[in-house]
């Protein structure tokens, strides 16, 4: 196991595709938020300033860090989705699964070292999101607003972002079962569609997927209350996700 940790660490820290998705993310879900927040909080006319208004939550902070949430809920799962989609379709692009039977180390372990650093990268990353927002924020001058909507605003952008970087992790079982990266990518176009659709419907609570998004809107009108057994429902996706790419990755057979 810790050798396949230190090889899958050294292609995940080398790849372009992990690098670029890191840095867009980091850079872009601040910065998209601060400028649908900029647009709606400044009363400027046009349909764009209308539709961006509606999504406004709160004042100041609260409404800014919410707007971030927002994008993230959907954002993050594209962006951590296509990463997933590279770790484990790679193998089967480049060609590479088939040797990977000859090592001594399992599949098994190899599946399971990269949904380790996979998980701690998403941890990682929610973290420099919260981080950079926060900054942005402060350099900016997004208003005023007392300790405790600052503090429950950043927690709640850290757990979209985590739990939305988790789930999508589900985009590495369709690769590897897709035996490629194009699947995953029409798997994750697919979910984050159904995601907005269960909303729309009223049945998004239970629907995984779409409870980081239901967080993001939390003190709207239009947010729902979510049950315990709708959080639970989360870290059960997940749970099953990664047993049941390990699983695959043990019985899998060349073709």
């Amino acid at each position: 196991m810790i050798r396949a940790l230190r090889v899958e660490l050294l292609k995940f820290r080398r790849s372009p595709v992990v690098i670029v998705s890191t840095l867009l993310m980091v850079a872009l879900l601040p910065a998209i938020g601060l400028g649908m927040f900029s647009v709606a909080s400044e009363a400027r006319a046009g349909p764009l300033a209308a539709k961006v208004e509606g999504l406004l939550i709160g004042e100041g902070w609260s409404a800014y860090l919410g707007m971030i949430s927002q994008v993230a809920a959907a954002a993050a799962f594209v962006g951590v989705g296509v990463v997933a989609a590279w770790t484990f379709g790679r193998e089967h692009s480049d060609k590479t699964f088939p040797s990977l039977f000859a090592l001594t180390v399992s599949r098994r372990s190899i599946a399971m070292a990269k949904f380790v650093i996979l998980c701690i990268w998403v941890l990682i990353l929610a973290a420099v999101v919260t981080v950079v927002a926060l900054a942005a924020g402060a350099v900016v001058g997004v208003g005023a607003s007392d300790g405790g909507d600052v503090s429950a605003s950043l927690l709640r952008l850290l757990f979209v972002v985590t739990t939305t970087g988790l789930l999508a992790l589900t985009a590495g079982y369709v690769a590897s079962v897709g035996r490629g990266y194009l699947p995953a990518v029409g798997a994750i176009v697919i979910v984050v569609a159904a995601a907005q659709i269960s909303v729309l419907f009223g049945v998004g609570g239970w629907f995984p997927f779409a409870v980081p998004g239901l967080v993001a809107i939390t003190g709207s009108e239009a947010a729902p209350a979510l049950s315990w057994m709708q959080f639970a429902l989360v870290p059960v996706v997940v749970i099953a996700v990664v047993w049941l790419t390990v699983h695959w990755w043990k019985t899998a057979e060349v073709v």
